[in-house]
């Protein structure tokens, strides 16, 4: 079951970011609910563009709720749903947003196999070279946290994980849209209640008893997904991140997980551990019989279609470039 569709990541989501007021239910679709504008008719999915990916289905049963109204479903995964362009009332823009990456692991027994299937030898042998430098010079363990986490220890790891990611940021001189409070403290409240459930996990890796390296995932039934990672930067030489990753599937085989879903954005990384890539799309429903929901839906249309131009020539990084030098003092601290 997809984990942004489950109670506890919408109750927490609607507390955190619609001052805990009730989502509103409509007829025409299953299991989403939405939350509205605050000065327009447009209502965009609970959850937004904080869940790392969802699929739904159109109802059978569709009242006239929608009417005059606007609907935004955010990162459509294209590869679950099937939805047509027009049903009853309704029709519907598909914009396409970010590409998306997954180690499908179906086909594998284990990371060996999987690793001569999709990465090349050079490569192979240069990522088993460092992890076992890196064992050899340093005292180094991985710990998959689940629901055996204690509240202390918990809070521990979210002030190193914040501390790194920072770290790892100020020397790219670029901004990371988690570490904006807001959504930081968004995923610290609702990470500890996911993991009880087993919804969420944090893979560490340590130097002794030191974080060096933390990656937060969720869980559906059978995937893993990706949400945010980083590592020291210090252990940069040791190609860190890829080790921490290399353990991670070593993890997903051992417990029977089918796929690591990297989700949404372009980096590199991804590209290369992937076997599948798949899309994210931006689904805009809107009431034909209404001038305002078309012109509405037509406006935000042309909007994410010019978000998605600034993402295709790189802008958009020049932009969070631009505002780090701006803020720099901001994000040092």
């Amino acid at each position: 079951m997809n984990p942004y569709l489950q109670k506890i990541f919408k109750t927490i989501w609607l507390n955190h970011f619609n001052a805990g007021l009730t989502a509103n239910e409509f007829s025409f679709i299953d299991m989403i609910t939405f939350v509205k504008h605050k000065k327009i008719p447009v209502y965009f999915n609970t959850g937004a563009t904080n869940t790392k990916g969802i699929s739904y289905n159109l109802s059978d049963k569709i009242s006239n709720d929608y009417k005059g109204k606007t609907f935004i479903v955010y990162d459509v995964q294209d590869f679950n749903t099937d939805i047509p362009k027009a049903v009853n009332g309704l029709s519907c823009y598909k914009i396409r947003q970010y590409p998306g990456f997954i180690c499908d692991l179906n086909n594998y027994d284990n990371l060996h196999k999987y690793m001569l299937d999709v990465i090349s030898k050079k490569s192979r042998y240069k990522f088993n070279s460092y992890k076992k430098k890196l064992e050899s010079d340093y005292g180094i363990s991985y710990k998959m946290y689940l629901d055996d986490i204690t509240n202390d220890d918990y809070e521990s790891l979210f002030t190193s994980f914040n501390f790194l990611l920072k770290k790892r940021f100020l020397e790219k001189k670029t901004v990371n849209n988690n570490l904006n409070p807001v959504e930081w403290e968004f995923y610290k409240k609702v990470t500890f209640p996911m993991m009880k459930k087993k919804q969420a996990g944090l893979f560490v890796v340590y130097n002794r008893s030191t974080p060096i390296a933390i990656t937060l995932l969720n869980f559906s039934k059978t995937n893993m997904i990706d949400v945010i990672r980083t590592f020291d930067i210090n252990y940069s030489k040791y190609r860190l991140g890829t080790v921490s990753l290399m353990k991670q599937l070593e993890w997903c085989f051992k417990n029977n997980i089918s796929a690591l879903d990297f989700s949404k954005g372009y980096f590199e990384y991804k590209k290369r551990w992937a076997n599948k890539n798949y899309m994210l799309e931006y689904h805009i429903f809107y009431d034909k019989k209404s001038f305002k929901s078309k012109l509405i839906a037509f406006l935000y249309k042309q909007f994410f279609k010019f978000k998605l131009f600034l993402r295709k020539n790189n802008l958009t990084h020049l932009i969070h470039e631009l505002s780090f030098i701006l803020n720099k003092k901001k994000y040092a601290k």
